[in-house]
Formats: structure tokens, sequence, C-alpha cells
């Protein structure tokens, strides 16, 4: 057995061969010619000493030897997809590599800004960004599997081992598409809520719980129509097509707004404020790429200078009639 002459095309050949159990199809199947396929198996046939294939008059059959060898052929090219796959996730020598979590409220705004600011200062950089609910993403941190989450400070039982730095606050806001019905009115009566279908954070999660209390302490039942969900696309595109109502983190909604897409009802949740920030963890020294990255959060919201909600000019109020 000669394993110089032995090349990887020979054990693809075969593999594809065995899958087939037809010599014209495996040729198809790797746009080959029918004679280039027999000659490269002749070429095995020969390497290993041994026949492989049995020829009928309606395809092929493999021998013993070619049975045990396909069996590790197959292994063999399975292992070293995986190795290459593998292989290419890895970063290279001088690139930064960062995992981040980003709640909705991040995930639409401020992490895409720090990324493309972090971007223009690092060519060789590898972001992964991770989605999930609050609690999901604090599993994923203190488990090692990203570096850093953006977004609401989680609940107490999901901070142990970790440590949040706020960067601003900001409330919970109902908003609706422009042609909303509830849209045009200054004060409507937050019982006209149960008219429409609203759309909440799913259970579990810390804004829920704010949603949950801000609608229980002022003695709305929640309508009959609830939509769960922390997909901000799905969410949007449900919007646009009905008239559904958001309770939704202001910064997953900002740019929306900004853009007509969406426009806020006129309900008064600063009730609903809470910190954002960015959560990591305690014992564990912040690698290369998380650093820059919290780096572009910080430059980003220094030249935005957004401030708190709190902070926020109110709306002028309207006189009384005389």
């Amino acid at each position: 057995m000669n394993f110089a002459r032995l090349k990887l095309r020979h054990l693809q050949c075969l593999a594809m061969v065995a899958q087939e159990r037809n010599l014209v199809r495996a040729a198809k199947a790797m746009a080959l010619t029918q004679p280039a396929v027999s000659k490269t198996i002749a070429e095995l046939e020969d390497i290993v000493g041994r026949r492989l294939l049995v020829r009928r008059r309606r395809g092929v059959d493999l021998t013993p030897a070619g049975e045990v060898l396909v069996q590790h052929a197959v292994a063999t090219l399975r292992g070293l997809r995986e190795g290459l796959s593998l292989a290419l996730d890895q970063p290279e020598v001088d690139q930064i590599q960062v995992a981040v979590g980003a709640l909705p409220n991040m995930a639409a705004g401020l992490l895409p800004a720090a990324v493309a600011s972090l971007t223009a200062s690092e060519p060789a950089l590898r972001v992964r960004v991770v989605s999930g609910t609050n609690a999901q993403l604090m599993t994923q941190l203190r488990q090692g599997e990203i570096d850093l989450v953006l977004g609401r400070l989680a609940q107490a039982s999901a901070m142990v081992d970790l440590a949040f730095e706020q960067l601003y606050s900001e409330p919970l806001l109902l908003v609706a598409r422009p042609a909303h019905p509830l849209a045009a009115l200054r004060r409507p009566a937050l019982d006209a809520l149960a008219d429409f279908p609203l759309v909440v954070p799913v259970h579990g999660t810390l804004i829920r719980d704010t949603t949950d209390a801000f609608l229980l302490a002022r003695g709305t039942a929640p309508p009959r129509c609830v939509i769960e969900a922390t997909d901000t696309s799905f969410v949007l595109g449900l919007l646009q097509r009905t008239d559904a109502i958001w309770f939704a983190p202001q910064g997953a909604v900002d740019a929306a707004l900004a853009r007509g897409e969406l426009c806020r009802l006129a309900f008064d949740t600063a009730s609903t404020e809470g910190p954002v920030g960015l959560t990591t963890r305690r014992a564990s020294e912040l690698g290369e790429g998380a650093r820059r990255l919290m780096e572009a959060v910080h430059g980003v919201l220094r030249q935005s200078a957004r401030p708190a909600a709190s902070d926020r000019p109110k709306a002028p109020r309207r006189p009384r009639a005389h």
C-alpha cells in the first residue's frame, strides 16, 4: 500500500459512489464524467491492493474491503470539514474578537453604533452578537460564552458574580403605528389599551415584571389579546399591519420613532424607568476586544450626549380653558 499516492479526491469519490451506488449518478453529483470516476476508483483499488467495488447491471456494490474503507473515509472527510470550520472560527494573529449579549433596547441602536465605530478603527475584528432574554444572557456571561451584556440591569438573583456599570436610565414606552386610533389623543385613558392587542416582553424578564406592575398599580385589566415577543423585527412588522400597541424599552424604538415608523402614545410611563448599562463577570479580566467595545460604547454616548430619561425636556402643559 502506497499512502504517498493517496489523495483527498480518492476518498471523496469512494464516499460518493458508496452513497449513490451508481457510477453515473456519482459522476453527476461530483460534476465529473463517468470514466473519470471509474479511473479514480481504479487508482484507489491499486493503492489499497483490494477490490473495492463489484459492478452490477444496475449499479455497484461495495466489497467487504470497500465497506470498511468507506466508513473510515466518511469519518475522515467529516473530521476534516469540522477541523476546517473550527480553524476558520479562530481569530487571526492580530485579530481582536469579542462576544456580546444584546437585549432589544441595545441591539436596535447603541450596539450597532458602537460596533460601527469599532470597525472604523479596528479593521482586524471579529464580533459575535448574541440575542436573548436577560436571564439567558446572564447565564451565558457567567459561563464564559460571551464577554459582556448590554441592556437593562438584571434581577438581583441573576447578578451573582457579575458587575453592572450604569450608562443611563430609560423608561418603557407605549408605541404604535402613526395611524393608530389613539395616536391623535392628547390624554388617552389607560383603559383604552384593552381595546387593542398589546405586545409585551416574555414572562420571566425584568421588563415584563415592570410592565405588569405598571398595569396592576393603575387597576388596568390586561387586554384579551396579548402577544409576548422580544424580537424587534417581528414586532415592528406586526405594528405596521395592525393596531397593536407595544410596551417597549425606549432604546428599542428610538430609531423607529425618529424615522416616523412608530409614534409614542401619550401615556405617562415615567414610573417604568430603569437603569441601562454594561454587565461583566466580576472575577475575570476583560479581554482586549471587550475593553475596546466598551470604550466604543462610551464614545457613542459621549457623542450623542444622551441625557437620562428624567433629564429629558417634558412636553409643555396645555393651558387650561377658562
